[in-house]
């Protein structure tokens, strides 16, 4: 039997759900080229959640598209402010 690569070796994300990320998860998403990557939240938005992916770039992961799963980071605190705006239905301020 052959042995499956696994590109983070010693790390993997457990089975959550997109709904219970937090700010401060270790979360990991597929990237336009198919590659799995990670990044920590930081914040929710109206199109996914906001994460930091190193040297401040940030990504926009979304459940059913880019979203492979995530685990509990040390620290972690909901995100009330954005939680309030996506679940009120808060788009904009035009």
């Amino acid at each position: 039997m052959t042995e499956k690569y696994f590109p983070l070796k010693d790390e993997a994300w457990e089975d959550e759900l997109f709904d219970e990320i937090q700010k401060g998860d270790k979360v990991w998403y597929k990237n336009s080229v198919g590659q799995v990557c990670k990044g920590k939240a930081v914040m929710q938005g109206p199109a996914g959640w906001v994460i930091d992916i190193g040297g401040g770039q940030p990504q926009v992961v979304n459940e059913g598209y880019n979203y492979l799963g995530h685990s509990k980071g040390k620290g972690r605190t909901p995100d009330y402010l954005g939680k309030w705006m996506h679940d009120s239905g808060v788009e904009s301020f035009d």
